[in-house]
This record gives structure tokens, sequence and C-alpha cells, in this order.
């Protein structure tokens, strides 16, 4: 058997156990009876002050009521938990990831995108408290049928948007493992808008930068036409971006969200106008830009019990190699990488004040992006650039359950909504790596098997 082979059985074989796990959870726990949560301090994903003292009341997948004990009625029969000293706060959504990329976080798929590993990631997000993920622009079709399933209740993790295959420049040597549309011209890029329509994805996801010049900008007359084909398709577009004048020439044309900072240069008033103007958030990715050179000086969180949790002994070994250190370090851009992160944590300190909607994202899924940890990273970051723990946690709850549509249904813990959310033994407004303490993950309703968790 080949190392291939091996390792494609060794996730087979994990995916199937982590499955078994999650069912026999959810089944041995009452699907109907009432559960309180009583003590904690209650952060709702709203950005309203947390309640101390909080009351939790969980129907089924639902929170009934939620609020400060007194103003909540305890319902007759039900099961009363004291969780004092704890914090419960809605379980994370990431509104920038990919999936079926990596079949152990770092080695890569090779365009083989399986149910398999689909199903691992979202199963390993989960474990971490990020209970929603929308994946950006590099699925196959298969993932409609998984999301199908996951709709139908018989493909368990993390809830799951995808865009289908986005859009990029047009490639000169196509790599046959690249998902996206590549369209040479307006017309075709409307026709293959057109047809992913067909498959009702959430949204349209296009890139259009240069990767620092080495590649080719997606030329303006073609995303144009993706703007106003995904419009008349009612589907809302999101690109990649990276230059201060590519963001405002995208807005004119109509997009509808940007996929990551603005890294040359600072934002200016003209682009906060634009972004006010017409709502448009800004997914930040600082972790993102953080991985481009943090592998050449190895980063802190390697050592961090709650990233180790989550990954095979083997792919920490890689990741302090001498090889793929020195490769690293080789890479001409790393100090534009360095200078590039710098430039967003400072435009999205600018952005957030002046009243710019912060959305949370982090391009994880992509080989030695680790779904799961990184979102906590860069809850992190984001408070280092400047935002408050509060800020950041409503950018990653409240704020992105509401631009996937989603805000009546899951995002906040109030009532009505899915009871998806993390109990931690230490408060995040007070330091935001206390998102790391997991005591517990539900989702709808029910503790879920979490790797890092200590209840499970």
């Amino acid at each position: 058997m080949n190392g291939n082979r091996r390792s494609r059985v060794s996730v087979t074989l994990t995916v199937c156990l982590a499955v078994q796990i999650f069912c026999a959870n959810v089944a041995a726990q009452s699907p109907t009876r009432t559960i309180v949560l009583k003590g904690a301090l209650l952060i709702d994903g709203t950005g309203r002050p947390a309640i101390e003292n909080s009351v939790v009341v969980l129907r089924a997948d639902k929170v009934l009521a939620a609020g400060n004990t007194g103003s909540v009625r305890i319902p007759k029969d039900a099961d009363v938990r004291d969780v004092s000293g704890k914090t419960i706060m809605p379980a994370l959504i990431n509104l920038h990831g990919h999936i079926g990329l990596t079949t152990n976080g770092a080695d890569s798929t090779g365009g083989k995108y399986q149910k398999e590993n689909v199903q691992w990631q979202l199963l390993k997000y989960l474990s971490y408290g990020v209970a929603t993920v929308a994946s950006f622009g590099e699925d196959s079709e298969l993932v409609f049928s998984l999301v199908d399933a996951q709709h139908a209740g018989n493909f368990p993790g993390s809830r799951l948007f995808t865009a289908g295959r986005g859009f990029a420049e047009v490639n000169a040597h196509p790599n046959p493992a690249d998902p996206r549309y590549h369209p040479n011209s307006p017309e075709e890029a409307r026709a293959l808008v057109i047809g992913l329509a067909a498959h009702h994805p959430d949204y349209v996801k296009m890139w259009v930068d240069d990767n620092l010049g080495r590649g080719t900008k997606m030329k303006p007359e073609i995303y144009k036409a993706i703007i106003d084909e995904a419009h008349r398709q009612k589907l809302r577009v999101f690109a990649h971006e990276f230059y201060l004048a590519d963001a405002k020439d995208l807005i004119s044309a109509g997009l509808d969200g940007l996929a990551h900072s603005i890294r040359d240069q600072p934002v200016d008033d003209e682009l906060i106008k634009m972004m006010k103007g017409r709502d448009i958030f800004i997914i930040p990715t600082l972790v993102r830009d953080e991985v481009m050179f943090v592998y050449a000086q190895g980063p802190k969180w390697l050592d961090d019990p709650f990233f180790l949790a989550g990954v095979e002994p083997a792919v920490v070994t890689m990741l302090r190699s001498p090889d793929f250190v020195d490769k690293i370090r080789q890479d001409p851009d790393l100090a534009k990488y360095r200078a590039g992160l710098e430039m967003a944590k400072m435009n999205l300190k600018a952005l957030s004040d002046a009243g710019v909607k912060i959305a949370f994202g982090t391009d994880s899924g992509v080989p030695t992006r680790f779904s799961g940890y990184f979102e906590h990273r860069e809850l992190q970051l984001m408070v280092e650039a400047g935002l408050t723990p509060m800020q950041a946690i409503v950018a990653a709850t409240g704020t992105n359950a509401g631009i996937l549509r989603g805000e009546r249904e899951f995002g906040t813990l109030q009532p009505g909504r899915q009871a998806d959310f993390l109990v931690l033994d230490a408060n995040p407004l007070q330091d935001i790596h206390n998102t790391e303490k997991l005591f517990a993950v539900w989702q709808a309703g029910k503790i879920v098997p979490s790797l890092t968790a200590k209840q499970n």
C-alpha cells in the first residue's frame, strides 16, 4: 500500500469514526426536554452588553429565552444546569473558508474533491466551535449534493454555505486541479454565471488580484459582466482583492463584499464613503496574511495545546522541519507579506472606527491554514489591530449571520435562533484568548464532540 493510499484510508476511517461518535452522542440526548443553563456570563452576539448571572432556556434545537435571572421564567421539569463561572457566546461563523482541499490540514488533495475530505473538515471546524462555514469558490459541483444532504439531516458538521466554482483570471497554463472558471470574454463569463446559478449557490466568488505581480488581474470588462449577470440571477458577488484602487473599481461596478483586507496603502475617505453608502462589508482575513510569512520564524501557536489538539503530530513535525522553514524563508515577497499584514491591521481599525461593516473570515481550509484553530487566531489578530473583543465576537457571530441572510435562524442567542453556542471556562471580553478555553460546544441544542472541549 503506498503512502497516498494509506493517507486516504486513514482519512476515511477517521471521518467514519467521527460521524459515528457524533451521531451516537446526539442520539443519546433527549431531543425535546427543556434544558436551562443558569449562572453564566452571556454574550448574545448582538453587541448588547454581556449579561451577568444569565438564564438560557433551550427547547429542542432552539433558544427559547435568554436574559437575566429573574427576567426569564424557568419551565417546570426543566433540566437545570449550573454553569456559574462560565461564559456562553454564540458559535463562530467563518465567512471565508475553503473545504475539500486538504486531507489533514497540511497535505493538498490535488484537485480530488471528495465527500470524505469535506466531511472531515466540517467536523473539525465544529470541534473548535465554528458552527457555520462559508466556502469561497474552490468547490466542485459535488458540494451542492452535500449541501442538500445536510439540509436533509444526513451530513453532520458545521452548517455549510458555498459559492460552488469561483471565477478567476484567464490562465495561459491551466491547472487541471483548479476548479474555478476562467472566462475569456464577458460573454463567456455571463454564460458561466447562468450555468452556475442553476445549482443555486449562496453567492458568487471571484478573484481579481495579481498575486503581488506574479499573475494577471481579471479584466474589468469580465468582472463587470460577472457582477451584472450574477445580480440578474439574484446572486451577490464577493471578491478577492488586495489593492485600494481595485476595491474602489469593484464597488463602483456593483460588488457586494470584499473578501480580504486592503493591503497596499491606507484606506481613504472615498472608499469609506463608498462602502458605507452601499453597506459593503469587508472580511479582514488577517490570519491569512500572517500565515504567508509566520512559518519562516516559527509561530508561537505551534506550541499552543489548543492548536496541537486538532493536528496530527506528523503535521507539526513537517511545519518545524528545516526544509519547510527554509522554503518559506526563500520567498522573495516575505517582507511584503509582513507589511501587508500591518497595513491590513491599520485599515481594519480605520474602517471599523468609521462605521464600515466588519465581517469575519480566515481563508482557512487551504493546506497549512488550519480549520478551526485559525478562527480563534483571527479573533486575536482583530483585537491586536485595535478592535474590542466584543467587536470581534459580534463580527464573527451576529454580523456574519446577517450577511448570510440567516440572522433569524442562527448567529445570536436570541429566542427562536438555533442553539449553536460555546461554553467557555473564562471571559473572552477580558482576554480574547479565552475563546480557546472551551468547556463545551453545542449545536442545535445538543453537546457535540470536540477535540478541545472538556465536556463531551
